[in-house]
């Protein structure tokens, strides 16, 4: 089995208030993206890895694989600009996946603490001939409301309508990343692609016929995207000292 990783690496980090991009903050010394870097180059499935990023931060990017381990450097060498949105980024890297992948993966570089075990289940359910790929996810541990129209913005306080009904919760789970995908019918998807998803599973739910499949993964596997993630994200690594670490 290949899989080819493509590591997005592009968002804004805005909600993070930080003065750079939030993939180049700093955990236990080192910048979140190496993190994602240094474990997919170490898996021996991945074949590939396609880093995926703002035009600015392309040689950037170079020089942090440039300094990695010279065996990890050949999966990791390539950098390419992202798109305007999530789903439009990921179509930027399906040019240069390699022809020989059976797989392909997307993950966040915002989520630096994927674990092997979790990492290792969802490789073996999107190999399974019966889905089209599988992706990890969470499960929805608070009571969900539903309002009768969407809100743009949700400001501390706000008055936001009476609510229309309430979700059941053992029914709802929380997408993670990596998501994994059969690479033919991820290439289709994209093609059909005429409006935006909100990740990749949705995207081939609405193109390709078929299934994609659910795997529990850790709660460990946080993204980064306030200051607090990132705190608590120390208190994973720090917890997790004198184990196996979740990345290297």
């Amino acid at each position: 089995m290949q899989v080819s990783v493509i590591l997005l690496a592009a968002g804004l980090g805005q909600r993070m208030g930080a003065a750079v991009n939030k993939i180049w903050l700093p955990l236990a010394g080192k910048p979140l993206l190496q993190y994602s870097l240094e474990f997919f180059a170490r898996s021996p499935q991945v074949s590939q890895i396609i880093a995926v990023a703002h035009a600015g931060e392309l040689e950037q990017i170079e020089r942090l694989i440039a300094e990695l381990p010279a065996e990890l450097q050949g999966k990791a060498g390539l950098v390419v600009e992202g798109g305007s949105t999530r789903l439009r980024s990921v179509a930027a890297a399906l040019p240069y996946i390699s022809c020989t992948a059976d797989l392909v993966a997307v993950h966040d570089a915002a989520r630096p603490l994927l674990g092997q075990a979790d990492w290792q289940a969802v490789l073996a359910a999107a190999a399974r001939p019966d889905y089209l790929g599988a992706i990890l996810a969470a499960p929805v541990t608070d009571t969900i409301k539903l309002l009768p129209k969407a809100v743009a913005q949700a400001e501390p306080g706000r008055l936001l309508g009476p609510i229309e009904g309430s979700l059941p919760r053992e029914l709802l789970w929380r997408a993670l990343t990596p998501q994994v995908f059969a690479i033919e019918p991820f290439i289709e998807a994209y093609s059909r692609m005429d409006k935006d998803f909100t990740d990749d599973a949705a995207l081939l739910a609405a193109s390709v016929r078929g299934q994609v499949a659910l795997v529990s993964g850790s709660a460990d596997n946080i993204k980064i995207t306030t200051p607090r993630d990132l705190q608590l994200a120390e208190l994973i690594l720090a917890e997790k000292a004198g184990g196996d670490a979740p990345c290297a």
